[in-house]
């Protein structure tokens, strides 16, 4: 295995030898004692930039190594005293600057490259899901092989060391920051909100409880989109497709949910939060059943701006993105390429699930109920 060391300018600056570091703490130190041992005096600043050009080091670099050199010692009357010395900057320094052991990349290599090659292979599996999924589920595959852990294979990424880059891995390239959300009060609320609901946002101790999206192609919705449901406590994740972006194909949906899964819907479904968008303007119709003034589910809808409120359905969207693009146009897309995109998502090893699918879990609660053989209604 071809191994590559990634220098930058920046890295070759901070590592200074033993007599530059001492040469830098006894010179601030007379310095400082010139002036009464204050330290903001005339000319500190100018004395630091002229040190950071002699010994070929940055100013921000001094001063850091001022920071390590700091201690609080005890004079003879024992009051506390802040002195600057050269070892502890030097033993700070050295630990921190402790070149990396690579011997166990060498180990590994056999156990890294089994993990490249499927996080490659699936561009929905990460690094942790895959090694863990390799020791948890699949131990046989890796019997006698040195493994190394997430964090040391992410350090491997970072350094160059492996044949795996941050391009390589989506989703470390998609993190953002924190948002604040707009305050924003709708004139017309529609149906129940959130607050409402029974459980709190972070509850997911019981199955049934689904939240819901439209995920569209071109923004007009008029080419096709995927109204997406999903469960909050296993994580199962459906995308189904409908015609275009409207209230009634939405509507027509939810009642062929509710004829496959017949007299058990109420109990898979007991409750779908949806967004604030018209598309889910007929949440009357969809709480009852077709026909009957009987409820069969419950709807709530979250606060405006705050895609917080279906926090799971939004990830689980964003990863539909990974293999078809925005603009697409759904209409075209084959049923078949559909039905495995979906299975493709409710198979990804979950840390939150431990590891497990969430197509298993979601089996698991279903079971209880005397539903058609498949269970799975994209799969009928």
């Amino acid at each position: 295995m071809d191994i590559t060391y990634s220098i930058t300018k920046k890295d070759l600056f901070k590592h200074l030898s033993h007599n530059q570091i001492d040469f830098i703490i006894t010179t601030v130190t007379k310095h400082d004692a010139s002036h009464g041992g204050k330290k903001r005096n005339t000319g500190r600043t100018e004395l630091l930039k002229q040190l950071a050009c002699d010994v070929g080091t940055t100013l921000s670099n001094i001063y850091n190594i001022l920071h390590d050199a700091s201690i609080t010692i005890l004079d003879s009357q024992l009051c506390t005293k802040h002195e600057l010395s050269a070892s502890a900057a030097i033993a700070i320094r050295s630990k921190r600057n402790k070149p990396s052991n690579i011997s166990k990349l060498d180990k590994a290599s056999p156990f890294i490259k089994l993990v490249i090659d499927e996080v490659k292979c699936n561009k929905l599996c990460s690094i942790d899901e895959t090694i863990h999924d390799l020791i948890l589920n699949r131990p046989n595959e890796i019997n006698g092989l040195t493994t190394v852990c997430t964090k040391t294979f992410y350090n491997y990424v970072h350094k160059g060391c492996i044949d795996l880059k941050p391009i390589d891995l989506p989703r470390m390239l998609r993190r953002k920051k924190s948002i604040n959300y707009k305050t924003y009060i709708p004139k017309r609320q529609k149906g129940t909100p959130i607050s409402e609901r029974p459980f709190d946002m972070d509850d997911r101790s019981e199955f049934g409880h689904w939240e819901g999206d439209l995920v569209t192609g071109p923004r007009d919705g008029q080419n096709g989109a995927y109204l997406t449901l999903l469960e909050r406590k296993t994580r199962f994740y459906y995308m189904i497709p409908i015609k275009r972006k409207s209230a009634k194909q939405v509507y027509m949906k939810i009642n062929e949910l509710d004829k496959y899964y017949g007299q058990h819907f109420s109990d898979i479904f007991k409750s779908i939060t949806f967004d604030n968008g018209s598309e889910f303007s007929r949440h009357k119709d969809i709480e009852k059943k077709c026909g009957t003034n009987k409820q069969r589910t419950k709807v709530y809808f979250g606060r405006p701006y705050h895609s917080c409120d279906r926090a799971s359905n939004e990830n689980c969207n964003g990863l539909i993105r990974y293999f078809i693009p925005k603009g697409t146009d759904i209409n075209s897309i084959p049923s078949n390429q559909t039905v495995n995109i979906n299975n493709a998502i409710n198979n990804k090893k979950r840390r939150i699930l431990g590891y497990r699918s969430s197509e298993q879990l979601f089996l698991q609660e279903i079971s209880a109920f005397d539903c058609s053989e498949s269970m799975i209604f994209y799969l009928n």
